[in-house]
């Protein structure tokens, strides 16, 4: 590289460099000293950026702990560039329908790194409607029903990586703490779906399941929001049944 280009641009360069050499190793899980000779930094410098990649999740480590190998995110942003029909457009009829058959707001959030985005939010019948979330919101993942329902279909370890990246975001949220998100994620894996109460908002009910790639990796969740009085126990049954055929409906149509 020639000496003008601008630190923060090499920076950018050695990171794909080292990207690009796992990318196409047969391994996938190369060592700091693969990597280095690959890439023809110093040890230093390649460390530095593994550890700033891993922070990012666009690596992690192998299987054996030694080596480094692609990660989570890196997969996120491919899904993000297909061009092919996006998860909203997959979606959209199908929330319609549960929003058509429970007369409640229906909602669609995608995984966005450590935090969830709202994509599109139906309208039931029922006369009174529970806007919780409005297109384009952003809340740490473990938030919500569709958060929480994203949160509780990683694996335990991807959890802990999460709660590191939102800390600090977690005080803005009073009612949240890693130990009732912790509990909330027991329950959400015990029923197979979300459930939040009265912790968005008061009076507000939510219920959520998360939408998964045939890699068993989600991306998405659909949740339902309604009044507390209309979440009774009788009727969780029901409500969980639309949502587990949406769901499977989006996942068919996205693998």
């Amino acid at each position: 590289m020639t000496s003008n280009v601008p630190t923060s641009v090499q920076t950018v360069q050695r990171a794909i460099s080292l990207l690009r050499l796992i990318a196409s190793s047969n391994t996938r899980d190369l060592r700091l000293i693969d990597l280095a000779e690959g890439s023809g930094l110093n040890k230093s410098t390649t460390h530095r950026l593994i550890q700033c990649l891993l922070e990012e999740r666009m690596l992690t480590r192998g299987q054996n702990g030694r080596g480094y190998r692609l990660g989570p995110l890196l997969h996120e942003f491919g899904l993000a560039a297909l061009p092919a029909k996006g998860i909203k457009e997959i979606a959209h009829m199908h929330l319609c329908k549960v929003a058509e058959m429970t007369g409640d707001m229906t909602f669609l959030v995608a995984r966005s790194g450590f935090e969830t985005i709202c994509l599109d939010a139906i309208a039931g019948h029922f006369h009174v409607q529970t806007m919780t979330s409005g297109v384009g919101d952003r809340h740490p993942l473990g938030i919500g029903a569709g958060g929480q329902a994203i949160l509780a279909a990683l694996a335990d370890s991807e959890i802990e990586l999460v709660f590191d990246a939102i800390r600090h975001q977690l005080r803005n949220y009073s009612r949240f703490t890693r130990q009732s998100i912790l509990h909330d994620v027991a329950r959400c894996r015990s029923r197979g779906y979300s459930l939040d109460e009265n912790m968005a908002a008061d009076g507000i009910s939510a219920m959520g399941k998360a939408i998964c790639l045939p890699n068993k990796i989600p991306v998405a969740a659909v949740f339902i929001a309604t009044l507390s009085s209309r979440m009774h126990q009788s009727r969780r049954s029901k409500l969980a049944r639309h949502l587990h055929t949406c769901a499977a409906a989006i996942e068919f149509h996205m693998s």
